[in-house]
């Protein structure tokens, strides 16, 4: 749906109360928000009368929240507000801030932000190089370190929490306003020129892009490349310098808020449930296992999940009894509890004190509760650490420097009107299943990482569709022996017709492989990933820092929406990948997070406002990794979102 205001009106609808246009519009339906009468048209075609207020719908029974976005946003505009600007960095880190809270957090870090970034600079460069410094000092977040010498790396880390003035935190300081890029497990910081003093303890390569510094690193290794650094079982991750200094900005963001709540009676306080031991033991087990992709003859184990099964034959998943050995939890969602694409992600629920905090995330609503609890700077196994939890989706760095975004993969489902059933195993899995007022119903599996693994859709007679399974033994992939992908055939335009899509999804290189992958495999391994065939949304942007898509944004989905439904409705099957990615300014760990949340955006964009069923979308953020031009430096041309139809590589999951 398009969100359209008659500009004529915006001014006047501060003072609207009853309608001149009645009889004009009789032939459209009409709700009333807030005093005020808006006429649903069914498209832009259909004239909007003389003085009125409309908006265009393709579903009626959108109107009433379609008509409250528009009153907002005109009374907005009316005011003349607008939305601050905001740089990735910022919004990352305000994230974490309490939402009540967040308009002061976000100004006050904005400002430590920005004297750090001036120190830094004027440490480090001279005037004329005070730009070229400050992308640099964004880009020290993206290519994070695994390890470094034992002695640079503990004063690193030591200097990071720390506000002296000292010799070791002068070095620390200098480390976090450079780039750096790890290759055979040794950091390398990535110097603009040879005029730019090396960190003391640091190796440096003079470089001005991430392609040139990596390969001047790799040169200096003796042309290893990347690979898993050897690291005693027993040794913790270290973090960098510029991964420490988020870690050691968010907890303090963190303690700011909650110290704020605490002191506030107007905030209000819930019980926040506590994992069971069993529960983080299961979550910590998945994400280490889960690092270690593309194992052949390896299944998720799940045996509670999996053994909960079908339901008999003619009935539906929601009329069976819930597994007996599981917590059950159970939701009606409202309008209240939908996130619609227009709007910001809520910042995350602060603790006040132990079992009490200012709010439930979604995590602890739906199951994952485990997840949900993961502390920043929380160390898994030895091997991982949380370097962000945004309350929606946690970042995790592992020993080798990558980094993995968890959140929870049934978001999409949680329409309003739906009824949810969710039932918590002992390992951490959940069986979810979604009953919608048409009588249709979803379940999914998802592990203890919220990462779904099987979705089956059942129509009202209890006839099922299974529209992808992990749950099946994933068959080895050998990259050297896949096709290079053919950048011109495998890309559509949305201006192409169906006919073309067609064509394209016939002839791509997915369509002849004669065999199949996992959704994992599909996510996690770019030369799989690359073979579907994708639609660029080259229209499609976002204000800086930001994860919401504006009415007019929207509006430019219209023709994908109607692609994407005619596939559907051809093959009821069909699966499409909302991938997000972004510039390289910024920490990696929070381009990562918000990466991601675009791409949820433009997935539920794609349900709310053109009825694309959301059991046939997966979202799947890449951050900075996947940057279209070579640089460390703001560009609008590495943030951007694709759509890829991955139906013809998951032929294993139709069973």
């Amino acid at each position: 749906m398009k969100r359209l205001i008659n500009s004529s009106t915006i001014l006047a609808l501060a003072f609207y109360v009853v309608p001149p246009f009645a009889a004009q519009a009789q032939t459209f339906p009409t709700v009333t928000v807030d005093g005020k009468a808006v006429i649903c048209l069914p498209d832009k075609t259909a004239v909007c009368p003389d003085g009125a207020f409309c908006v265009v719908v393709k579903n009626a029974d959108n109107c009433e929240n379609k008509a409250k976005q528009a009153i907002a946003d005109a009374a907005a505009k009316a005011a003349g507000t607008t939305a601050p600007a905001a740089t990735d960095q910022t919004a990352a880190d305000k994230a974490v801030a309490d939402k009540a809270a967040a308009d002061k957090a976000a100004a006050d870090k904005a400002a430590a932000d920005q004297a750090a970034a001036d120190k830094a600079a004027a440490d480090k460069a001279a005037a004329d190089k005070a730009a070229a410094d400050q992308a640099a000092a964004d880009k020290a977040a993206k290519k994070a370190a695994k390890k470094a010498e034992k002695a640079a790396t503990t004063t690193d880390t030591t200097t990071a929490t720390t506000t002296d003035t000292t010799a070791t935190a002068t070095t620390a300081a200098g480390a976090a306003a450079l780039a750096s890029v790890t290759v055979a497990g040794q950091v390398f910081v990535c110097l603009p020129d040879k005029a730019t003093a090396c960190p003391d303890g640091a190796q440096c390569v003079v470089a001005k892009t991430p392609a040139k510094c990596e390969a001047g690193a790799t040169a200096k290794t003796g042309g290893k490349a990347n690979g898993k650094a050897k690291a005693a079982d027993t040794t913790d991750v270290t973090l960098p310098p510029a991964d420490a200094a988020v870690v050691e900005a968010t907890k303090k963001a963190e303690k700011d808020a909650a110290d704020k709540a605490a002191a506030d009676p107007t905030v209000k306080v819930v019980d926040a449930p506590v994992p069971t031991d069993d529960a983080v033991k299961s979550l910590q087990k998945t994400i280490d296992q889960g690092a270690k992709r593309d194992k052949a003859n390896k299944v998720p184990d799940l045996a509670a999940a999996k053994e909960a099964g079908k339901p008999a034959a003619g009935k539906l998943p929601a009329d069976e009894a819930p597994a007996k050995d599981a917590t059950v939890l159970n939701a009606v969602i409202t309008d209240q509890d939908n996130r619609t694409s227009s709007q910001e992600f809520a910042a995350a629920p602060v603790q006040v004190a132990p079992g009490k905090k200012t709010g439930l995330s979604d995590f602890e609503k739906f199951g994952l509760v485990a997840l949900g609890a993961l502390a920043v700077g929380a160390l898994i196994n030895h091997d991982h650490q949380v370097i962000q939890n945004t309350g929606d989706r946690v970042v995790v760095r592992d020993r080798d420097g990558r980094y993995q975004v968890y959140k929870d993969d049934d978001t999409l489902l949680r329409r309003p009107g739906v009824i949810i059933r969710t039932e918590v195993f002992g390992d951490g899995s959940t069986r979810t299943v979604v009953r919608r007022p048409d009588g249709t119903q979803i379940v999914t599996l998802r592990d203890a990482t919220g990462r779904v693994l099987r979705r089956v859709y059942y129509d009202r007679d209890g006839h099922d569709r299974v529209l992808f399974d992990d749950l099946i033994i994933e068959i080895k992939v050998n990259i050297k022996i896949l096709p290079h992908p053919q950048p011109i055939r495998e890309r559509i335009t949305i201006d192409q017709d169906f006919d073309h899509w067609r064509a394209a999804i016939a002839a791509s290189d997915a369509a002849h492989l004669g065999r199949s992958f996992s959704l994992n495999q599909i996510r996690t391994i770019p030369e799989v990933r690359v073979l579907a065939p994708s639609v660029d949304l080259n229209d499609i942007t976002f204000d800086s820092g930001s994860a919401a898509i504006s009415a007019d944004q929207a509006g430019k989905l219209e023709k994908l929406g109607g692609m994407l439904n005619q596939l559907i409705k051809n093959n009821p099957g069909e699966m499409f990948l909302v991938e997000g990615h972004t510039d390289a300014v910024g920490s990696a760990a929070a381009n990562l997070a918000l990466s991601d949340q675009r791409a949820e955006s433009v997935a539920k964009a794609l349900t709310e406002d053109f009825a694309v069923p959301p059991e046939n979308l997966v979202v799947q953020g890449y951050g900075e990794s996947e940057l279209r031009v070579d640089t460390f430096g703001p560009e609008p041309a590495n943030r951007w979102v694709a759509v890829r139809i991955i139906t013809p590589l998951l032929h294993a999951g139709q069973i």
